[in-house]
């Protein structure tokens, strides 16, 4: 466990960078919505760059992740006579993702709440139905950026071991493989077998005061997301363990 928590800490150490710029942008963001809601008629308008930043986290822990990776490939023969498997290796990036974009989130979060409501008189069915989207979203936007991160670990592999076997044409075979994984997810997810195996499970939240339909989820989709992130997760630690390190 001290091990791990040593790696854990060191992983923090190759991405905190982007972990403070991010921090010092939010700080940003709350103030530019604090202005548009001062200068705009409409009071939802003031959102409009709070949502746009929230749904840029999307990519945040794959930005971490890439960076520490990207940092680990000048010492590559160092990190990966590291003792501990290549699933703790990178579980310890995956965790230290998972804990930035969660302190960012809820900074936004408590900001938003203690900066913006105070100053303007809205109804309290609008900000009770604000703060509902908020924790709506909030934790699928999380979740959607943790499973993008180990399509990153994927394809940083696949890189490692075609620049072993194919040198300078690794990165035109990582692109199309991203490609391909692409159009396979897009036309998966448009034919009847996806809609059939994840449409179980259903559950609509409304927020009449924002949205005019209520959003409909399904407990399925959440089931086969879980299962990919972890077919990726293993496929990225067994590239590494056999094909890179090997």
């Amino acid at each position: 466990m001290r091990q791990w928590t040593a790696l854990f800490m060191k992983d923090f150490k190759l991405s905190r960078t982007v972990f403070f710029i991010g921090l010092v942008m939010n700080v940003l963001v709350v103030m530019l919505t604090l202005y548009l809601g001062q200068a705009a008629n409409d009071s939802l308008i003031m959102f409009v760059p709070l949502a746009i930043f929230v749904g840029i986290h999307a990519i945040y822990v794959p930005i971490v992740v890439f960076i520490s990776l990207k940092t680990e490939s000048s010492h590559l023969s160092l990190w990966l006579n590291n003792p501990q498997p290549a699933v703790k290796l990178l579980l310890s990036k995956i965790a230290n993702g998972l804990m930035m974009i969660v302190i960012s989130l809820s900074m936004l979060y408590v900001l938003s709440i203690l900066l913006i409501a105070p100053k303007f008189g809205m109804m309290e069915s609008n900000w009770t139905d604000i703060r509902r989207v908020g924790l709506f979203i909030f934790p699928h936007m999380i979740w959607i950026s943790i499973l993008l991160s180990a399509w990153v670990m994927v394809l940083w592999a696949l890189y490692q071991w075609f620049r072993l076997k194919i040198g300078r044409w690794s990165r035109a075979a990582v692109a199309g493989a991203a490609i391909l994984s692409a159009g396979a997810d897009a036309l998966l997810k448009s034919s009847e077998p996806y809609r059939f195996v994840t449409e179980w499970g259903g559950m609509a939240y409304k927020f009449p005061a924002i949205l005019s339909d209520p959003v409909q989820t399904y407990a399925g989709e959440y089931v086969l997301d879980f299962v990919i992130f972890v077919g990726l997760f293993i496929l990225a630690a067994w590239l590494v363990d056999h094909k890179v390190e090997g």
